[in-house]
């Protein structure tokens, strides 16, 4: 269960991650739209996934307003920090894999289910 510290916290980590795929969008809009998208969950009983769910309504909205620029992850980076994770006995990060399923095309939370070839 998430705490509604951590989930603040993800979603200030959404706000960045926004800014940094926007950067032609001033900063009061991108926090609006998410606080916006954030409460829409208000009242909602489960928690977990709501700061992945906000980031995709969010950065469907500014994509629609606005020129993004692709942030590419630096794989190796990506593949060390794994590592690490893993040897401190830390679990996988969810957002992390919506995050990487996204970027790889996937329509659905934890990848393509819908059948297509890779």
């Amino acid at each position: 269960m998430t705490s509604e510290a951590d989930e603040q916290q993800a979603v200030e980590h959404v706000v960045d991650r926004l800014r940094e795929r926007f950067p032609s969008v001033v900063d009061d809009r991108i926090r609006a739209v998410v606080d916006e998208e954030h409460h829409r969950f208000d009242g909602r009983p489960v928690r977990d996934f709501v700061p992945v769910l906000v980031e995709r309504a969010a950065r469907k909205r500014l994509d629609a307003e606005a020129e993004h620029v692709d942030v590419a992850p630096d794989a190796a980076a990506l593949a060390a920090a794994d590592e690490v994770r893993r040897a401190d006995g830390a679990e996988v990060d969810p957002m992390e894999v919506a995050r990487r399923a996204d970027a790889d095309g996937g329509d659905f939370l934890f990848g393509d289910l819908g059948g297509r070839a890779s």
